[in-house]
């Protein structure tokens, strides 16, 4: 692709999402601070990504994901984990370090495990299945479900709501019935926990009654806050299973190794992370003049912060960067599709375990799988901050 000087990446157009290789190549290359929009620079540099999500005091949260249409903080009636600064932040990310450790999530397995069998026991070998709707959108909002402390026969009301909500992120609409109906829900359930005594069971109960030394959330804190986590995870999961199978079968090699060496699948999975970043980028603003890469910002500018063009940065990952490799060496360079610094995704070790169980059962279930007939893989249109595949066809 022959790409126009005057034309630098700009993360809300989808024809760039699209196809984003060559333009990020050419980002990193020739400019790794643009500035696509009045008040908006793009980073496209590793070090620059990590440095910047590393200075919580020269870039703000606020506002993350408010980008021409994306819901701004102000609009919400409590402030979410991803859209704080400290001190709100430090406080709320303690209290949800207790539910979120990752030797508790680890305990979560033989749950996602059921979970995951329930999907794929109504598989047959040799009959045709679209991954995406029919495994990847259903395990991850069934896992955050069960996490969460959710009654299961209210799971697929609350999928339809968390189907509709997502399918307009980042703009969120608090006028939106399905939001009003999804949050009332969330009230009605959390004020049944504050009503009771505190067991301690799971985190909505950890939400309705505060541990000694912290501080109550208020009732609306409480439903933000169980409404971000219902949300959280489970669109970046499922983009992550799906872009995790495609390239496993879009080489048939790649299945044929896992088939014969199941220790491979940890570093098929985090290369699946790495090459296809399901949470695109994120965003900060500037509340300190500052250089990145001798480009100066200024308070009230806004950064686009490319998670994926980072994780694909030939100076951090190598000559071969963009290719999808289970050979990476562990440790190469930081990850950054869970993003870096205080805002690191406190979910990974549940999407990493959910990726494992799903992967050994298929390989386990479906060792025959592979891409159905003159699939085509095509991105999901109208999805600027999520990378996938809008459908995964295959035959199992």
């Amino acid at each position: 692709m022959t790409l126009p000087h005057h034309a630098p990446y700009d993360p809300i157009n989808p024809a760039h999402h699209a196809d984003p290789a060559a333009r990020l190549a050419d980002a990193r290359d020739r400019c790794p601070v643009s500035q696509p929009r009045p008040g908006v620079h793009f980073l496209a540099r590793h070090d620059d990504v990590r440095a910047v999500l590393t200075d919580h005091e020269a870039y703000s949260s606020v506002d993350n994901f408010a980008l021409e249409g994306g819901t701004r903080t102000v609009d919400l009636p409590a402030v979410p984990i991803t859209m704080a600064d400290p001190p709100y932040h430090t406080a709320l990310r303690a209290r949800l370090r207790r539910w979120f450790a990752p030797a508790l999530l680890r305990k979560q397995e033989p749950r996602v495990r059921e979970i995951v069998a329930g999907v794929l026991d109504a598989w047959q070998p040799g009959q045709k299945a679209e991954i995406y709707h029919d495994l990847a959108r259903q395990v991850p909002t069934r896992v955050v479900y069960a996490f969460l402390g959710l009654p299961e026969k209210d799971w697929d009301q609350l999928h339809q709501w968390a189907d509709a909500i997502d399918g307009i992120l980042p703009e969120l609409r608090t006028d939106m019935p399905e939001f009003q109906a999804l949050t009332r829900y969330l009230g009605g359930q959390l004020a049944v926990r504050a009503a009771a005594p505190a067991t301690g069971a799971d985190v909505l109960d950890g939400l309705a009654h505060p541990a000694d030394g912290e501080a109550p959330l208020t009732p609306v804190e409480a439903v933000i806050h169980a409404f971000q986590l219902t949300l959280a995870g489970t669109d970046t999961t499922a983009s992550l299973l799906t872009n995790l199978l495609y390239e496993l079968l879009a080489d048939h090699t790649r299945w044929e190794r896992l088939l014969a060496d199941r220790s491979l699948i940890p570093a098929a999975i985090e290369e699946s992370l790495r090459h296809d970043a399901p949470l695109q980028y994120v965003l900060r603003t500037v509340t300190q003049e500052r250089n990145i890469s001798d480009c100066p910002v200024e308070p009230g500018e806004r950064l686009a912060v490319s998670l994926q063009s980072a994780n694909w940065d030939e100076r951090a990952w190598g000559a071969h960067a963009a290719d999808y490799s289970l050979d990476r060496p562990a440790g190469q360079a930081t990850l950054m599709t869970f993003g870096y610094g205080i805002h690191t995704c406190l979910g990974a070790p549940l999407a990493r375990l959910q990726a494992r169980v799903v992967l050994e059962q298929l390989l386990e279930r479906f060792p025959d799988l592979r891409l159905a007939p003159g699939y085509r893989h095509e991105p999901a249109p109208d999805v600027v901050m999520v990378r996938r595949p809008a459908r995964l066809d295959v035959v199992l």
